[in-house]
């Protein structure tokens, strides 16, 4: 077999081309049966400019007689898309003495234009999420001001691979400004008559000329690095309740400060093309200090900036509610460029798993059918970790109507090697269900969450909440997932159903997240009966038994599942991974549910070991 290249070629055409014989076995040493063409342009193509995002669509057309298939193309991405596909046939069937090629004839295109993670280690997963037709990859930079006064700004030390990598495979490595109040912080160490007139030590002076000044040396320098053709500016993501800036100058333009900072990054953007001659694409990643001023902050920025929806309370959550609120759809809608921010494992820094095809294809149905072009994904602690999730974001959000939930579990596991895939399949329909709505729910990951106390706290006021309640759109604690007796009953059934499972396949990552995942629900399902036999700190008579049952339960199941998260980590952490990423998870538990409540049982009267 032979691959052709027509059309033109270029690094990422020729790194189609390479890895299509790395799947084949080699460039062939005789005569060819079968000759793949990689087409850039041509009549076929061409076809391709009335879809959705046509730079990366691609069509794949085999001869009537066999002897040739051809990826044809507008832009080298969709070159290198469709001999994704290709490589994707191919690779299950082969065998070391048979490679079995199929004939497909096929039209793709994604449903978002960029598609990608920002932080943890992606750095590490270039190829990975490049095979997954992921091609957005953020970072954030080492950037302030040096010794000599002068802005700096450079990837970080390892993650050259965005650069020297992401670029061969039709990524887009995007380096990202850090949020400015916390950029600001060297900036006005260093040129203290640029500082806000404010409480917060970080923020700058937006009527400075030399803050914009510095802004565009970060852009220009970032912006000029090989591969590189956009800069992320984050916008001020927390002042603490300080507010921004009070100077005379700043309150003279009779807007708010974030507003002025808005303004201030489109000012240095300009001066950085001017300085460097080059078109820098320019996208600014919002934040919870910007969500009120949102609507003005967009108005402000030119047509051409890529506008990221972040806000760390709406968009790291794993509830079942729509993310995106009304004027979010309207921009998009418009014909704005909007990505978002989500987290694509649970809440950021709670290191538990999360294996729910289910949740990741609720996110993609909204963002897809809101007009969103961009999904910056976050996954902590690491990309690995979370590879079901990540692989499903992948999926769904360049086909949102394509395979469903089940069949995507079916053809994972198919990809990963199981030996049973239809068992796993059925495995993650239950378990990604249970953690949808324990997790969901941030239950354990705010079971400390100060602002509303701890359950046993809020049972103690009589202040527990009741099934499916959600506190300021986005405190779920303990049940704000789970609508009503039924769903909760529901998920004890798909938990132990997953257990079975997961023991029946013998792998013990899931044996283990079916362990933590029945835990949680069981645990749930005791602290629900318990808020009905407490009143008053106090149990009737005829409830005592019956509630110190559940408070038995409810330590006992929790305990099952901090038995359960260490071994759990042990089977997804690689050796270069520091340990006891679950030791949080496992210490919140510990004091903030079982403690508390078996202190809680004393005080009332009852005995919880």
């Amino acid at each position: 077999m032979t691959v052709k290249i027509e059309g033109g070629s270029g690094v990422v055409v020729d790194q189609a081309a390479k890895e299509l014989y790395e799947v084949l076995g080699g460039a062939p040493k005789g005569q060819s049966s079968l000759t793949i063409k990689l087409q850039l342009g041509g009549p076929r193509a061409e076809l391709l400019r009335k879809y959705r995002n046509s730079e990366q669509a691609y069509l794949i057309y085999p001869s009537q007689d066999g002897s040739w298939i051809e990826v044809a193309a507008l832009q080298p991405a969709g070159i290198y898309y469709g001999a994704k596909t290709l490589q994707q046939l191919i690779k299950p069937k082969a065998t070391a003495n048979k490679l079995e090629i199929p004939l497909p004839a096929v039209t793709d295109w994604p449903d978002m234009q960029d598609r990608g993670l920002w932080g943890s280690d992606n750095f590490a997963h270039v190829r990975w999420m490049a095979d997954r037709k992921m091609n957005w990859i953020e970072q954030i930079s080492a950037m302030g001001i040096d010794e000599n006064g002068k802005p700096f700004a450079r990837l970080k030390e390892g993650r050259e691979t965005l650069i020297n990598e992401g670029p061969l495979y039709a990524m887009k490595p995007v380096p990202v400004v850090l949020h400015l109040e916390q950029s600001g912080h060297s900036v006005v160490q260093a040129y203290p008559e640029l500082k806000a007139k404010s409480n917060h030590s970080g923020l700058m002076c937006y009527s400075k000329p030399k803050v914009i000044e510095i802004i565009a040396d970060w852009i220009a320098t970032l912006g000029s690095l090989p591969g590189v053709q956009e800069v992320d500016v984050w916008m001020t993501e927390n002042i603490l309740g300080t507010g921004g800036c009070k100077c005379d100058e700043c309150k003279k333009t009779g807007v708010d400060p974030i507003v002025l900072e808005a303004r201030a990054i489109v000012k240095a953007w300009e001066l950085a093309k001017k300085k460097t001659g080059k078109d820098i694409g320019l996208r600014a990643l919002t934040s919870e200090t910007t969500e009120d001023f949102n609507k003005i902050i967009f108005s402000e920025l030119p047509p051409e900036v890529k506008v990221v929806y972040y806000h760390s309370l709406l968009t790291y959550t794993s509830g079942r509610q729509p993310m995106l609120r009304p004027y979010l759809a309207e921009f998009a809608k418009s014909g704005r460029w909007l990505g978002v921010c989500p987290n694509i494992g649970d809440i950021p820094h709670f290191t538990q798993p999360f294996t729910s095809a289910q949740f990741i294809h609720y996110r993609m149905s909204e963002f897809v059918s809101k007009g969103v072009q961009g999904l910056l994904g976050y996954v902590t602690p690491r990309v690995h970790f979370n590879r079901f999730n990540v692989e499903a974001a992948a999926e769904w959000s360049w086909n949102v109507n394509g395979r469903p939930t089940r069949e995507f579990a079916y053809s994972w596991a198919v990809r990963e090697g199981l030996k049973d895939p239809a068992t796993f399949a059925e495995y993650a329909e239950a378990v990604g269900q249970v953690l949808w709505d324990s997790l969901g729910s941030d239950w354990p990951s705010r079971a400390d969450y100060r602002p509303v106390g701890t359950v046993v706290s809020q049972l103690r006021k009589g202040k527990l909440p009741d099934l499916g309640f959600v506190l300021w759109d986005f405190i779920r604690q303990p049940f704000g997932n789970i609508k009503d007796e039924q769903q909760l009953d529901n998920d004890q059934i798909l938990a132990d159903k997953a257990v079975k499972l997961a023991k029946q396949m013998g792998i013990e990552e899931f044996i283990q997240e079916s362990l933590i995942a029945q835990g949680y629900i069981r645990s749930l399902k005791a602290l629900w009966e318990i808020k009905k036999a407490v009143k008053g700190n106090t149990v009737a008579p005829s409830d005592r038994a019956k509630t110190q049952r559940y408070m038995q339960m409810y330590v006992d199941s929790l305990r099952q599942a901090i038995e359960a998260l260490p071994k759990w980590e042990k089977t997804v952490a690689r050796p270069t991974d520091p340990p006891d990423f679950t030791a949080k998870p496992v210490k919140v538990i510990k004091e903030a549910c079982i403690d508390e409540m078996i202190e809680y049982a004393r005080e009332i009267g009852l005995e919880v070991k």
